[in-house]
């Protein structure tokens, strides 16, 4: 059983690390993809994604704001690959028409959520974003996603096996060691 969170910046190769890891784990792989296509960027992003694990053997379930009812029955030796906190939290913490929820409640969902699906499966791997490490935002809005970001990563890191951070597609295990 292998509870793993791989951080990293935009374009850190965070993204193949992950699912080079997760097809190590197991042939049985679900991709919990969590990026809503509400822009040409996020369109081009998610080609990309799906591109990278064409041919992976993964199964593909669209979770853009909860993972309450992602725990489906999986085969034996299964993994999970959560992609990613950052959009998970967004979509979450940010109505359709710009309202936004509590951060304090929806940080507590969110890791309910993720340790449920960790429970669930044989093994998951978590992609998380390196947030704020480029200054303070001047939106209120951001700062407040970037530190419910940093705190969800922080909680899961202190819970899972292994922390890999990747740079420049350069991975560093932080904690744990890589199977």
């Amino acid at each position: 059983m292998m509870k793993a969170l791989v951080v990293g910046g935009s374009g850190s190769g965070k993204s193949a690390f992950a699912e080079d890891l997760a097809c190590s784990l197991s042939p049985t792989r679900t991709y919990l993809a969590t990026m809503e296509s509400a822009s040409p960027e996020a369109q081009s992003r998610i080609a990309r994604h799906r591109r990278q694990r064409q041919g992976r053997g993964f199964t593909t379930i669209e979770c853009p704001r909860s993972l309450a009812m992602q725990a489906c029955a999986t085969e034996t030796g299964s993994v999970a690959l959560l992609e990613d906190l950052g959009n998970l939290a967004a979509n979450a913490l940010f109505a359709y028409d710009g309202s936004m929820a509590d951060p304090s409640t929806t940080l507590d969902r969110l890791e309910r959520e993720v340790i449920a699906l960790a429970d669930h499966y044989d093994h998951v791997v978590v992609v998380g974003n390196e947030v704020g490490s480029e200054g303070i935002s001047p939106y209120p809005a951001t700062l407040t996603w970037i530190q419910l970001v940093g705190e969800l990563c922080c909680r899961l890191a202190a819970r899972f096996d292994l922390v890999v951070e990747v740079t420049a597609g350069i991975p560093l295990v932080v904690k744990g060691t890589r199977a």
